[in-house]
């Protein structure tokens, strides 16, 4: 059944704007007459899969986690689930999350399953999500299963945050530190190596790379550099495809030193986080490691535990399918082993995305410590030379006019 957005006057004059369900627009229209409201605009809302669906208005994580920590302890004391969505809806500031939140309540007042009303809104509510919920409804622990959900958003919502607030000061310095040598370089040494110009010495070599990099960035060469960098990256695109570029991209990334650390700690931190939580909820193993697939950034390793998740469909254990990708630690290997020789696998999965959290929050909070005054040592040492380069000349001359 559509939804529809519609604008409408109450009885005291006032514009209100809504959204509700019906078969079409006018069955739409004589609903809000019902509730004594005048039609003004009565559109259908387009599906969530359409081509603008990427402007869709999409819920921020800790506000989901923050719905779903609300909907759990409504729905845990009694609390139909429509009723819980209105509740939840009322007490939101964001109006577009609680008008699509109301949407939702409409669709389950009408016969259907939380789950399938939330398939409605993936930009919103990834397959992971829709997948607890489901598992919930069918095991008649709905309310405890969005409370594990809960958990889950917020460590999640909690880790971005630190990253993000750990890198800005970082990221801000480095951008600034760029202005300032592109600034010197560009019209700082230019200006003041002219001076020089048109004396008879011989520039210091210094002097004279400066300069070329300043010529560098200030002549036709530099733009015709990006245009050819800009040029492959389309040609590779084009002909190769997008999806084998970026393949190519996550490949090249997990055999950086350091980096690749990082992206293997996180991502895998993730996929045994929300499996474990699937298999807690008693979703198939197969089901569980498609979803939690999803969860994973970089291809590569996505590729790695989908072809895991064929071997498993196949009657392979999960650790010896997961072992033959290069990229995943043995040690965690060895831990996903023990969990299933000890039919303890989830709580085996909890420990293990807990053991890899703990290490990319250490090893990242290691690097940004050192990554500031990298960036400050880099600025200092850059701008030194800048005007060293600038000072060779002078004491040069000076000490020719002795």
């Amino acid at each position: 059944m559509p939804a529809f957005n519609y604008e409408a006057l109450s009885s005291d004059g006032k514009k209100i704007k809504g959204s509700l369900i019906a078969d079409d627009v006018n069955l739409a229209s004589q609903e809000l007459k019902s509730r004594s409201l005048i039609p003004i605009d009565v559109k259908e809302r387009k599906a969530s899969g359409s081509f603008l669906s990427f402007l869709s208005h999409k819920i921020k994580s800790s506000d989901l986690a923050l719905i779903t920590r609300q909907m759990s302890t409504l729905i845990n004391a009694g609390i139909p689930v429509d009723r819980s969505l209105d509740s939840v809806a009322e007490q939101l500031s964001d109006k577009s999350s609680a008008n699509k939140l109301k949407e939702i309540s409409m669709r389950v007042k009408e016969g259907y399953k939380f789950s399938e009303a939330l398939k409605e809104f993936p930009e919103s509510f990834d397959s992971l999500y829709v997948s607890l919920i489901e598992a919930g409804e069918s095991s008649g622990e709905l309310g405890n299963v969005m409370e594990e959900t809960a958990d889950y958003l917020e460590k999640r919502a909690t880790l971005n945050q630190e990253i993000l607030g750990a890198t800005i000061y970082p990221m801000v310095l480095f951008a600034t530190s760029l202005v300032i040598i592109s600034l010197l370089l560009i019209f700082v040494v230019p200006n003041v190596v002219s001076q020089f110009a048109n004396s008879n010495q011989q520039l210091p070599f210094l002097t004279m790379a400066m300069l070329g990099i300043s010529n560098f960035f200030t002549s036709l060469w530099f733009g015709l550099l990006i245009v050819f960098l800009a040029l492959i990256a389309f040609i590779g695109i084009r002909f190769i495809g997008i999806n084998k570029f970026f393949l190519y991209v996550d490949k090249v990334l997990l055999k950086l030193p350091i980096i690749n650390k990082f992206i293997i700690d996180s991502n895998l931190s993730r996929f045994t986080n929300s499996l474990s939580i699937l298999r807690s909820s008693n979703v198939p193993i197969i089901r569980s490691l498609d979803i939690s697939a999803n969860t994973v950034s970089n291809r590569i390793l996505k590729k790695d535990i989908n072809f895991a998740s064929v071997e498993v469909s196949e009657g392979n254990s999960l650790a010896r399918s997961l072992s033959k990708s290069k990229y995943i630690p043995s040690l965690i290997i060895e831990m996903i082993s023990s969990g299933e020789a000890s039919g303890e696998l989830e709580n085996m999965l909890i420990k293990v995305s807990k053991y890899l959290q703990d290490r990319f929050n250490h090893s990242t909070k290691i690097t940004l410590n050192l990554l500031e005054p990298a960036v400050i040592i880099f600025m200092g040492g850059f701008v030194s030379l800048i005007v060293l380069a600038i000072l060779l000349p002078l004491i040069q001359l000076n000490t020719f006019s002795l």
